[in-house]
């Protein structure tokens, strides 16, 4: 390997993000160093991001700014907007490779093989994925790094929202083979994971063209012997079938927590999204059930405020049914007209201030809900897989991070703990309840 010492960043969708932890694990078995600090760096792996123009902007700042906080480095960039805008990003300062998601794969070998001169990796041919078991590292043999093993299921969406910039730079749903994923998925719980995470552009897709499905790979997944769980990664409305609902609910193998796309929950806004509106009600009634019966489970969501054409009263009835579900925690997003997109070129465009005050209103309606999850879960046992050794830090499996000050414990192993105290920001205190290493 050329680089002993890289540096990764990465922006976007828990898809971008996961694929860069493994592209850590590969280029952890070919050697090479991964730092933290940019200025240690021989080479910074940037995976962009073009789902908004906010996104794109802070892409490009973080570009500029690690080129001149270490401009002896190169810089690779991949991701959704090294697929969009090759050609523009190859010219910025100190950018040497410029890698498509459809060879994102190849990075690796792009860093073994080549010492500086400007390379230009990309294709809009999509290629066939894959799931190599041979790719998957022990967790013995990287102490200290991450716990959860992110196995990549599905690549690309055969939707077509309004807004959606995604089937452009990721292309149409294809999945790995369905008995490839059992192999993989095996061979990282003998690797020593205990959390699985189950990633894709759209995992609800998965295996359709095999005549199979993601219900289908959970229920083979949930047979396999073994001290382990697995976390789904976000699912759209459609695929919310009535059993991955209960899967999620009652198998201990299988976290309690769901992430929805939802967007909105106004039937006219999402007619204008391209997106299925007649049944929203119907939506709203089902995910407030899981709550009454799952009143510990976490439950998540995706919402744009601000498309074009949103009324007040448009947004007034998200609110309320906002108000209905009690979610956990949203992302919520400000409409960005994104080139390439139909949306960009609808009427009744909403001006930015409207789209900030709907914004802030939204999210302080979902923080109060956060609030109220969070203190209803203080007297609940949840496991932990131990991240941080001191203090001990990790992830509930209804995806509530926790930090418990004072006790070191070793990195994969269980804990039972229970939230004593809610604060504000990324980690809550929790105390211990039992162990099982």
């Amino acid at each position: 390997m050329l680089f002993t010492k890289v540096a990764i960043k990465s922006f976007g969708c828990r898809t971008n993000q996961e694929e860069m932890n493994s592209l850590r694990f590969r280029l952890l078995q070919q050697g090479v160093e991964i730092v933290d600090d940019i200025e240690d760096a021989q080479v910074i792996i940037i995976n962009t991001c073009t789902v908004t123009s906010s996104t794109e902007s802070k892409t490009k700042r973080l570009i500029k700014a690690v080129a001149g906080q270490n401009p002896s480095a190169k810089i690779l960039l991949t991701g959704c907007l090294a697929q969009q805008k090759p050609s523009e990003l190859k010219d910025l300062d100190s950018v040497f490779w410029v890698v498509g998601n459809t060879e994102k794969d190849q990075i690796p070998s792009i860093l073994e093989k080549n010492g500086g001169v400007f390379q230009h990796p990309f294709s809009r041919e999509i290629p066939n994925l894959s799931i190599k078991t041979n790719e998957i590292p022990s967790v013995k043999d990287h102490a200290g790094f991450r716990t959860r093993f992110p196995l990549k299921i599905q690549e690309g969406c055969n939707y077509r929202c309004s807004y959606c910039i995604v089937p452009s730079v990721r292309g149409p749903s294809r999945s790995a083979e369905f008995s490839n994923v059992l192999s993989a998925f095996d061979s990282a719980l003998k690797a020593g994971f205990k959390e699985i995470v189950l990633t894709g552009t759209h995992i609800g897709q998965f295996a359709k063209e095999q005549s199979a499905s993601l219900l289908e790979l959970l229920k083979e997944i949930v047979s396999f012997d073994g001290d382990f769980r697995v976390r789904l990664s976000s699912l759209d409305p459609r695929d919310l079938s009535d059993e991955i609902l209960q899967l999620v609910g009652n198998n201990s193998k299988i976290c309690d927590h769901l992430h929805i796309s939802v967007q909105s929950f106004s039937e006219n806004v999402l007619r204008a999204m391209d997106r299925p509106y007649s049944d929203v009600e119907r939506l709203v009634s089902r995910l407030s059930a899981f709550r009454r019966s799952f009143p510990s489970a976490g439950l998540g969501a995706d919402f744009i405020v601000g498309f074009p054409g949103e009324t007040d009263k448009d947004f007034e009835l998200t609110m309320e049914r906002v108000s209905m579900v009690g979610f956990s925690y949203a992302h919520i997003f400000r409409f960005s007209a994104r080139p390439g997109t139909s949306a960009i070129s609808l009427p009744e465009q909403i001006s930015d201030s409207v789209k900030t005050n709907r914004s802030n209103r939204l999210r302080m309606l979902i923080n109060q809900s956060r609030d109220d999850f969070i203190n209803k879960n203080l007297t609940v046992s949840k496991k932990i897989i131990v991240e941080s050794e001191s203090p001990v830090r990790g992830l509930t499996s209804n995806y509530i991070h926790v930090e418990i000050p004072g006790l070191r414990r070793s990195c994969n192993s269980w804990m039972d703990v229970k939230v004593h105290e809610a604060v504000n920001g990324r980690f809550h205190l929790a105390q211990p309840v039992w162990e099982k290493t």
